[in-house]
Formats: C-alpha cells, sequence, structure tokens
C-alpha cells in the first residue's frame, strides 16, 4: 500500500532523526548527546523525536539497528551451505562474536566505546535482531537430527544466549584459539548430547 503525503514525510523525518542520532552517538556515546542536538541536526523539533521513538534509549536501538543487519544477512548465507549442521552452528557461533567486535570497531569510537549505556543498548539490539534467526537455525538442527528433539527450543534458544554472552566478553577475544574451540565444543555438547569429531579440528 502505497504512503500518503503525511506518512512519507513522516518516514522521512524518522530516518533523518535515526541517520542523526547513529552518527552523534557512535562519535561521543549515549550519555553526552542530547535529543536537542540530534534534533538540531536532523532539522525535526524534539517533540516529534519523542512522538516517534519515546526516549533516546530507543532511538539509540533503532540507529543502531542498521550497523546490525548488513552482518546478520551472513547468517542467512551459513545456513544455506551445503555442511553438516554443527559446522553451521560453529560459523554461526563465531560470526556473532566476531561480528560485535567488528562492528565497534568500525562504527563506534573509543570516547563511544566508553558509554556503558551505549554498550549495553547495543547489545540489546544485536541479542534482539538475531533471536528470531536462532529460532530457526534451531528449528533445521532437530529437523536433521543434530539437535535433541525433545529439548524445547526455547531453552535451547535461552542456553544459547547464555553461553554468547561468554563469547561477547573483550577477554574472550584475546583468549587462544584453543580455548575458544573449547568453549564451542561445550556448547554443542550441551545440545547436542555429545562430542562432535567433525569440529576436533583447530579454531
Amino acid at each position: 500500500m502505497e504512503m500518503n503525503g503525511y506518512e512519507k514525510r513522516t518516514a522521512a523525518k524518522k530516518a533523518a532523526v535515526i541517520e542523526a542520532a547513529r552518527e552523534l552517538f557512535t562519535r561521543r556515546g549515549i550519555l553526552d548527546v542530547s535529543i536537542s542536538e540530534i534534533a538540531e541536526r536532523a532539522k525535526v523539533s524534539q517533540v516529534s523525536i519523542y512522538n516517534y521513538f519515546g526516549d533516546k534509549n530507543a532511538l539509540a536501538k533503532e540507529a543502531f539497528i542498521a550497523c546490525v543487519e548488513a552482518e546478520i544477512g551472513k547468517y542467512g548465507q551459513i545456513l544455506d551451505q551445503n555442511i553438516p549442521f554443527p559446522e553451521k552452528l560453529e560459523l554461526i557461533m563465531r560470526s556473532k562474536s566476531d561480528m560485535v567486535h567488528q562492528i565497534a570497531l568500525s562504527h563506534f569510537n573509543e570516547k563511544a566505546l566508553d558509554d556503558k549505556i551505549l554498550r549495553r543498548i547495543f547489545q540489546e539490539t544485536v541479542t534482539e535482531r538475531t533471536s528470531e534467526l536462532y529460532y530457526k537455525f534451531i528449528e533445521m538442527g532437530k529437523r536433521e537430527g543434530a539437535i535433541d528433539k525433545n529439548i524445547p527450543t526455547e531453552a535451547i534458544l535461552a542456553f544459547l544466549m547464555m553461553s554468547m554472552t561468554i563469547l561477547q566478553q573483550p577477554e574472550y577475544m584475546t583468549e587462544s584459539s584453543e580455548y575458544k574451540m573449547g568453549m564451542v565444543k561445550l556448547f554443542l555438547r550441551g545440545i547436542t548430547g555429545g562430542d562432535r569429531k567433525d569440529l576436533s579440528s583447530g579454531a
């Protein structure tokens, strides 16, 4: 259904606000940026920003989605690869860990990354945008017999998210490849019920 003139103007204003917020947040963090600055840069009123997004944290999530979407698209490519499911899972887990690290390095400067609120909201955004894909991925594993069908998908998803918090810790990035492979294999054993010989090679 085609948008009318008012809807088009509203969509254009929201896009301008998101882009302005993204530019400011990635340079200076969330705490150091005011709604008035965003409004001035986007050429809209502060009232419009509150009407569109509710508050600054909600706006930050919208601004970070654009940073995340391109990386999430890579997951779909992994799903389509003609490789055993455990290998797909390993690639997904490594990709998630790398994604958080790489996006942080490429989109946020050092001052922005010092903002704890920015880091928290960015991580929440990543989690929200990947949950649906993980759900689909788990169902695929069950169909292929790689994941125990008796374990509820919601339980596996929760376990996956808890495991991913380890991979997202700054100190994890400095660990050896053997350590990282060990973490992946422990996770696989948890949802498949046994070790996978095809994952015994180094990271």
